[in-house]
């Protein structure tokens, strides 16, 4: 690492020797190993070492940035004078500048990111890909094929540097272990389901038969699907799979590029209801061991846990530095390096019924368990329609699988009608992760 710093020292100060008169860099590096295994036998194996080097100058209220991969034959003061140069063909603007040097993060608290034990070996990557395939295809003589079962190990460390005095190290792990059975129904049609676990720390993750039955689970009960009736009916998005898209659609739209692009259905709906009393959507950046866990966001500010919105109430704007000068709005630690907003480990805060209870729940309607690509969502108005699959539901027990099926409906309507939050709220889903929620009514479209 220390061998990274001084590189990065190198080139700010080379930056600001040609001209520039605000710089920051940063510099990545980590490796990665990919394994698939596939009925059985080593399919993939997949083993690299990366790094990138990326230097962002500001002169003039321009702006440039360039990059390289190269860092060992890289020449500090040629790189920063091509990035200078570069700058001179950008458009001025008032906002290309570094945050001022107050707003910096001066706290880091330790998040426990880095796996310090010792790590999965390539055959025991093997092993435990092979281990999780192999419990999904004995689960059932129907699953007679496989995608495989894949393993990844990735481990990286990233420097940021300002010229106006910010420096930070972050380092990280992160373990995954996936597998993806097929089988086919009656019809002789194929089917395929999935199951995938990921942890900071490889301890943590599952047994490989656990990740194998889960997938085996998902796909045994899609078999024989068939159309869902058409009509207005209760919608239950899964707390595992579907029911976090609603809270990174709802945190898109609230952000501020989308409110200051005027592209947003949540223009001027600060304070106001955007949701059910019953959706308390959080973001917490420093859960220990989180998908999306951070000491400070991209661009250096602290950053903090914060409630987005409060029962069903919109509280702020998440915004990056310039957004929030644009939008003159205070700063909410969201930023991305280079622009941008994103949430960390978004969640909605659990009810207290159990998924089976709000199933129980329904006389008639669908539990979605699967969406299918990216949908049709309308920004300016929230309108969403979305092809789905899932789970009928009959007198409030699971009567039979379903896809082609399509719902649609204002994204107002459909948090403003969730009625139920079951208390499934699993933070190791992913970087957003919800409970399963129930909507009183959507339209659906199936047979």
């Amino acid at each position: 690492m220390s061998g990274k710093m001084n590189m990065a020292k190198a080139l700010l100060r080379a930056a600001r020797r040609a001209g520039a008169e605000e710089a920051d860099l940063m510099i990545s590096g980590g490796s990665e190993l990919g394994i698939t295994v596939r009925m059985g036998e080593l399919d993939v194996l997949e083993e690299a070492d990366a790094g990138v080097v990326v230097l962002r100058v500001f002169k003039e209220r321009r702006m440039a940035s360039i990059s390289a991969t190269n860092l060992g034959g890289l020449d500090p003061e040629l790189f920063a004078e091509e990035a200078v140069a570069l700058s001179a063909f950008g458009e001025p603007d008032e906002f290309n500048r570094l945050p001022e040097a107050e707003l910096y993060a001066t706290e880091f608290p330790e998040l426990d990111l880095v796996d310090e034990t010792t790590l999965p070996t390539t055959e025991q990557g093997v092993e435990m890909a092979r281990s999780a395939e192999a419990a999904a295809l004995d689960a059932d003589r129907r699953i007679d094929n496989s995608q495989g079962g894949l393993f990844s190990r990735n481990s990286g460390e990233g420097i940021y540097l300002t010229s106006n005095g910010f420096e930070k190290v972050r380092n990280y792990t992160h373990f995954m272990l996936t597998t993806v059975p097929v089988a086919r129904d009656s019809a002789d049609g194929l089917v395929t389901a999935y199951w995938t676990e990921g942890r900071r720390h490889s301890a943590d993750l599952p047994e490989p038969a656990e990740v194998g039955r889960r997938a085996a689970e998902r796909l045994l009960r899609m078999l024989d699907s068939r159309p869902a009736p058409t009509g207005e009916f209760p919608v239950i998005f899964e707390g595992v799979s579907t029911a976090s898209r609603l809270l990174r659609i709802l945190f898109g739209a609230a952000a501020g590029p989308a409110i200051r692009r005027r592209q947003s259905y949540l223009i001027d709906r600060l304070g106001d209801r955007v949701a059910s009393d019953l959706f308390t959507m959080v973001d917490d950046p420093h859960r220990l061991r989180g998908y999306g866990s951070r000491s400070s966001d991209g661009e250096g500010l602290p950053c903090q846990r914060r409630e987005v919105v409060t029962r069903g109430i919109l509280n702020f704007t998440p915004t990056d530095v310039e957004n929030a000068r644009r939008l003159d709005i205070p700063v909410t630690g969201h930023g991305n390096l280079g622009g941008g907003v994103s949430a960390s480990n978004l969640y909605l805060e659990p009810g207290e019924l159990t998924p089976e209870e709000i199933i129980a729940s329904v006389k008639r309607g669908l539990l979605i368990t699967k969406t299918l690509g990216n949908g049709n969502l309308n920004n300016n108005t929230g309108h969403w329609s979305q092809a789905c699959e899932g789970l009928w539901i009959e007198d409030g027990e699971i009567a039979y699988p379903v896809s082609k099926v399509t719902f649609a409906g204002s994204m107002d309507d459909i948090l403003g009608g969730i009625d139920a939050v079951g208390s499934d709220l699993d933070f190791n889903r992913g970087s957003a992760c919800s409970p399963t929620l129930r909507v009183r009514s959507l339209t659906l479209a199936g047979s």
